[in-house]
C-alpha cells in the first residue's frame, strides 16, 4: 500500500484574506512531495513525501492515501503548481505560429505515442518551448483536491537555474537530470534511469563529449545525493573543474531535513 516516507511542519500563515504560502506538488510515476513555500519570508515552511509500494499501479491508491494522512492537503495557498517530474519532455524551437497537432508529433516522435495524456506547452525563452505531456488520469485525480492546480515540468526550474559552464545533475530515487551548460547556453536537458555505476558515469561522459563540453572548465553540481551512497558522482567529480553538493536551504524546514534525513534525496524539491 501507499505509505508516508516524512512530514515536517512549521505554522503555516496562509488565511483566505492573506493567502501567503505557494504549495508545489512535484509527482512522479512512484511519488507525490508536497513543498510549500512562504513567499513574504522565501523559506519552504512544510514538506511531505509519499509514495507507492511496489504492488501499487496508477496513482488512484497513492491520492486516496493523501486525503487521509496529508496534513496540507487541507491548506489555503495563494498558487498550487503540479509540477511533473517524468523523462516525457522535450525543449524545442518555438515555432512562429503555434501548432499543438506540431507539437504533438514531435513529443511523440521522441517519446512515442501515448493518447491518454494531454500535452502542455511552457515558454522557456523567445525561441524555445518545453513540450510534456500529463497522463489525464492523474491530471483528474490532482485537480478534484485542488482545482486552481496548473501544471509545470521540474524540468521548468533546472532551466531556470542560472548557470555559465556547469553541468547540472539532480539526482531521484530511481532517475536523475542532467543539464549541460557552455557559455551560459543549455546544450543538453535530459532524463537517465539510475543503474549500475559504469553506466551512470558513461551516460554523463558521453553527454558531455557529445555536446563538447570541456570538463577542466566545467563545475559539477549535483542536488539530492549522499556523496556516500552515490558512488557514480565520486567517479566522475575528479574529471570536473570542481564539485559541489547542493543541500536543501538551511531555513524553514531545510533545517530539520539536513539535521536529520541527510542520507535521503530532498534538495531537489527545494529549487523552486
Amino acid at each position: 500500500m501507499a505509505k508516508k516516507k516524512i512530514g515536517i511542519y512549521t505554522s503555516l500563515e496562509s488565511t483566505s484574506n492573506n493567502k501567503v504560502e505557494d504549495l508545489y506538488l512535484i509527482v512522479d510515476k512512484e511519488s507525490i512531495v508536497f513543498s510549500v513555500k512562504n513567499k513574504i519570508k522565501n523559506e519552504f515552511v512544510a514538506f511531505e513525501h509519499f509514495e507507492n509500494s511496489a504492488d501499487n499501479t496508477g496513482w488512484h491508491q497513492l491520492v486516496a492515501y493523501l486525503q487521509n494522512n496529508s496534513k496540507l492537503i487541507q491548506g489555503i495557498y495563494g498558487n498550487v503548481y503540479f509540477v511533473w517530474n517524468s523523462a516525457r519532455f522535450i525543449l524545442t524551437k518555438k515555432m512562429a505560429h503555434e501548432d499543438n497537432l506540431m507539437y504533438q508529433q514531435e513529443l511523440s516522435f521522441v517519446h512515442g505515442t501515448n493518447n491518454e495524456e494531454e500535452l502542455y506547452i511552457t515558454p522557456y525563452d523567445d525561441q524555445f518551448v518545453i513540450l510534456f505531456s500529463v497522463p489525464d488520469a492523474l491530471s483528474t485525480l490532482l485537480s478534484r483536491s485542488f482545482p486552481t492546480g496548473k501544471w509545470h515540468h521540474f524540468a521548468e526550474y533546472v532551466l531556470a537555474t542560472e548557470a555559465d559552464n556547469d553541468a547540472l545533475v539532480y539526482v531521484f530515487e530511481n532517475n536523475y537530470c542532467l543539464r549541460l551548460i557552455k557559455d551560459g547556453r543549455t546544450q543538453l536537458i535530459k532524463y537517465f534511469a539510475i543503474e549500475g555505476n559504469d553506466q551512470n558515469c558513461y551516460n554523463i561522459m558521453n553527454a558531455c563529449t557529445n555536446t563538447s563540453i570541456d570538463l577542466n572548465n566545467t563545475h559539477l553540481k549535483v542536488w539530492g545525493t549522499n556523496i556516500q551512497q552515490q558512488e557514480f558522482i565520486n567517479t566522475i567529480a575528479p574529471y570536473f573543474n570542481s564539485l559541489a553538493i547542493i543541500d536543501a536551504p538551511d531555513n524553514g524546514v531545510g533545517a530539520s531535513l539536513n539535521s536529520s534525513y541527510p542520507n535521503h534525496i530532498y534538495s531537489t524539491y527545494f529549487i523552486f
